[in-house]
């Protein structure tokens, strides 16, 4: 059974009372349930809702403190809260330095998929405009250039050429919206999941809806049915070891209705 499977969603007065703790007012909470509806509900034509002086009044990682005395907080409001810590981070560095090259270098980790889709909904907020493109991002952000990242050293490496430079920073904006992209693609897997979808209603989820082609690269997943892999994992606690340690794989492929060999693919995704 899903780790999660009895938390599908919050009431509107739950959502209200852990706003509440996590540091805002009265006036900003209703903005603050409008802001992560649309971040559950993976919304791409709405613009993010808070604005730097709500994300100041959060507290510094908000999502602390919010399972003491046994409460129980969903996936997805976890993954929110920590969204949101870092847009609060890129948000105080932008509004010092007006440098969005500054808020890229210094935010937005290109293996953390909410980094990446926060970095580009602030950017879309800043400029009340969706991004199109890695184009259209360089000229929201003036990012023309930008170092290289040595994987092996661990650093930032400065090209030995302009161009060399100018294609760096082409590559990973454009890797920063695929990530974006597919972080709202992965988490409405996780929703449909949590509601207690079939695997024929998963199959439904297409990667050109949340305008990603029909292969990509920069994450584990790399097309709709690793994505759906990785999901069913995540719910399912798919990603041990030894198959002696895993929930009943067959009891899950007969909870959603899949062929179990999906069940020995996710397994088999680990390792």
């Amino acid at each position: 059974m899903s780790k999660d499977k009895n938390i599908v969603c919050f009431s509107d007065i739950q959502l209200r009372e852990i706003f509440n703790r996590a540091g805002l007012n009265s006036l900003d909470i209703e903005r603050a349930i409008a802001d992560y509806t649309r971040y559950r509900e993976s919304e791409l034509s709405s613009l993010s809702l808070l604005s730097y002086r709500e994300l100041q009044n959060l507290g510094k990682d908000v999502f602390k403190g919010l399972k003491q005395g046994g409460e129980i907080v969903d996936n997805i409001l976890k993954e929110y809260f920590g969204y949101i810590d870092y847009k609060k981070e890129m948000a105080e560095t932008y509004q010092e330095s007006k440098d969005w090259g500054l808020v890229f270098s210094t935010s937005c980790y290109s293996d953390v998929k909410e980094a990446q889709e926060s970095f580009i909904d602030y950017v879309e907020e800043v400029n009340q405009t969706k991004v199109k493109n890695s184009k259209h991002l360089q000229e929201l952000t003036g990012i023309t250039h930008l170092d290289s990242w040595n994987k092996k050293g661990g650093k930032y490496v400065t090209p030995d050429t302009e161009i060399e430079a100018k294609e760096n920073a082409i590559r990973e904006l454009e890797d920063t919206i695929t990530g974006s992209r597919y972080s709202k693609y992965s988490r409405s897997f996780k929703k449909k999941l949590q509601e207690g979808a079939k695997y024929k209603d998963l199959l439904l989820i297409e990667p050109k809806d949340f305008n990603l082609p029909e292969t990509w690269s920069g994450t584990l997943a790399k097309d709709k049915y690793s994505s759906m892999l990785c999901a069913i994992s995540s719910e399912y606690l798919i990603s041990e070891k030894s198959l002696m340690l895993l929930p009943n794989l067959r009891s899950i492929a007969e909870e959603l209705e899949a062929p179990y060999s999906v069940l020995m693919d996710c397994y088999k995704l680990y390792k």
